[in-house]
C-alpha cells in the first residue's frame, strides 16, 4: 500500500517520469498561415514602396501559449529596444506598438489566420501613421517530468526542498514584415528560445520557465531581425 500511495503521489506531484520534449511541428503549425496559388500570385504582382526611413507598426499575437497567453510590459520593451537600433541606423523613423483596441476585426477568429485578417491589422497601424506592419507571434510549450530525487517527495516535505522536478520550456517566434499600403510582403523571421529549471515540485513554477525562454528567443529575434532589415536597407540605397 505503501509503495502504491508514493507512486500516485509522485505522478500527481510532478506529472511524467520521463521528458516527453517538445513538438516544434504543432507550435509550428499554431505560428503558419495558409497560403493559397492565388496569394503567391497577387504577391508577385505586388511593388516595393517603403520610404526610407519608414514608420514601423509592431502588433503582438499570442499563439499557442502553456498558461500565459500575452506579452508582458518588460517583452514589447524589449522589442522596442530593437526598434530603437533601427531608428539609430536610419532604417525606421519612429515605431509603434498596435494596440487590440484599435484593430476593428470583422472576423476576430482570423486571429491567427493573417490571410484573413491581415487588412484590418493593417487599417490599424495606417491609424499610426505606419508605412509598414510587423505582425509578431509566439507560441510556447512547457515539458515537465520528474528525475530519481522525486522519490523523496512521499515523505510531503520533499516536494518543498528536494529538486526532483524539471520544468523545460520551449518559446517559438515568427514574424512577418508587411506593407501597409498594398500588402507586399518584405520579410520574415524565426527564432526561438528553450529554458531549463529544475526544482522542488510544490515551488517550481512553469510559467517562469516560459518567462526565460521567451527572454532567450526575443533576443535572438531581435537581433535576426535587425541585422536583416539594416542590411536590406543597405542594399536599397
Amino acid at each position: 500500500m505503501k509503495t502504491i500511495i508514493v507512486g500516485l503521489l509522485v505522478v500527481a506531484l510532478g506529472g511524467c517520469v520521463a521528458s516527453k520534449g517538445f513538438d516544434r511541428g504543432v507550435l509550428r503549425g499554431s505560428l503558419g498561415q495558409d497560403v493559397t496559388d492565388q496569394d503567391i500570385k497577387s504577391v508577385l504582382e505586388l511593388k516595393p514602396q517603403l520610404p526610407s526611413p519608414f514608420k514601423l507598426g509592431v502588433y503582438l499575437y499570442s499563439g499557442t501559449n502553456y498558461r500565459r497567453a500575452y506579452w508582458t510590459d518588460a517583452e514589447k520593451n524589449a522589442l522596442l529596444a530593437y526598434g530603437n537600433q533601427l531608428k539609430d541606423a536610419g532604417v525606421v523613423s519612429d515605431i509603434y506598438i498596435v494596440s487590440d483596441a484599435t484593430v476593428q476585426m470583422r472576423n476576430p477568429s482570423a486571429i491567427p489566420n493573417y490571410a484573413t485578417g491581415l487588412k484590418d491589422l493593417r487599417l490599424a497601424a495606417a491609424r499610426y501613421g505606419a508605412d509598414a506592419l510587423l505582425i509578431v507571434s509566439d507560441a510556447s510549450s512547457v515539458d515537465r517530468y520528474n528525475n530519481p530525487a522525486a522519490f523523496f517527495y512521499w515523505t510531503i516535505v520533499g516536494a518543498y526542498l528536494v529538486p526532483g522536478t524539471h520544468s523545460d520550456a520551449l518559446v517559438m517566434i515568427k514574424a512577418s514584415l508587411w506593407d501597409v499600403r498594398n500588402e507586399y510582403l518584405y520579410a520574415t523571421e524565426e527564432a526561438e528560445g528553450i529554458a531549463k529549471r529544475i526544482g522542488p515540485a510544490f515551488v517550481i513554477e512553469d510559467v517562469d520557465s516560459i518567462d526565460q525562454a521567451k527572454k532567450i528567443a526575443i533576443e535572438d529575434f531581435g537581433k535576426k531581425l535587425t541585422d536583416r532589415l539594416i542590411r536590406l536597407n543597405t542594399k536599397k540605397q
